[in-house]
This record gives structure tokens, C-alpha cells and sequence, in this order.
């Protein structure tokens, strides 16, 4: 309780003698404001929350669960997959077969072979992760079939 608020109950009290022998708790008034002020610390998070924050991360998850649904599950971004460079692999084995026959280094019949092969195989790699990222989607609900 503020020293003003003390001394306004002492004076009132001084001047009603009677009541004087009543006994008052001042220390209910001190406990009351320090939960006021946590009550106000707390509507005022709980209301920053409610009223600003929920709408921007509301619109921030909106817009990224759109974005995870249409690559994920919209096929919207067209990208190769192992089925488009099937034979490739095939490709790379007989170049490397034929190079081996002549009796020269594979890079000087393809200088890109090894590279391409890495990529062939870093592309399957990708389309698992691709393929686990999509079942962590479904499994966290942000994705139904009906949808």
C-alpha cells in the first residue's frame, strides 16, 4: 500500500476514535496490489497474444502450410525425378564399358562422367528424403487426402 493510502486510513481512523479499537489489516491492501499487478502483467501478455501475435503467426503458418501442400502434395514445382533419367545409369556404364575397351581414361570419352553419375545417385538420395519429408507431413496431420 502506498504511503498516501496509509496515511488516509490512519487519518480517518484518527478522526473516528470510536472505531479506533476495530483492528484493520493495512497488509490486505498491500498483497491485493501486488496480485493486481500480476493480474495486469498477465492480461496484458495474454491479450498481446490474442489480439497481435496469434494473427501473424496464424497467417505466417497459413501461408507455409500452403507452400509445404502445394510441392508436397500439388506436384507444383516440376522436378526431374530418378523415372526421368532412368536410362542414364545405362548410358554411363556402356560409355565407361567402351572407354575400358579402347583403353583410355572414361573422362577424355565424357569428361562429365563421374559428375553425372553423382548426381544420378545424389538424385535418389534426394527423392528418399523428398518421400520422408512428405510422410512427416502427413503423419503431423497438415495434409488429408479429402483436402
Amino acid at each position: 500500500m502506498g504511503i498516501k493510502t496509509k496515511q488516509t486510513v490512519l487519518d480517518k481512523l484518527s478522526k473516528n476514535k470510536t472505531k479506533l479499537s476495530k483492528k484493520i489489516d493495512l497488509s490486505l491492501v498491500d498483497d491485493i496490489n501486488y496480485e493486481f499487478q500480476y493480474l495486469e502483467e498477465e492480461v496484458s501478455r495474454m491479450s498481446y497474444t490474442t489480439e497481435e501475435w496469434f494473427d501473424q503467426k496464424f497467417e505466417e503458418f497459413y501461408q507455409l502450410r500452403s507452400d509445404l501442400r502445394s510441392i508436397y502434395f500439388q506436384n507444383s514445382e516440376a522436378y526431374l525425378d530418378s523415372a526421368d533419367v532412368a536410362g542414364d545409369k545405362d548410358v554411363l556404364i556402356q560409355i565407361k564399358e567402351k572407354a575400358d575397351e579402347l583403353g583410355i581414361p572414361v573422362e577424355n570419352v565424357y569428361p562429365n562422367w563421374q559428375e553425372h553419375l553423382d548426381q544420378l545417385d545424389y538424385l535418389e538420395y534426394i527423392e528418399g528424403r523428398f518421400d520422408e519429408q512428405k510422410k512427416e507431413l502427413e503423419n503431423l496431420g497438415l495434409w488429408t487426402q479429402n483436402k
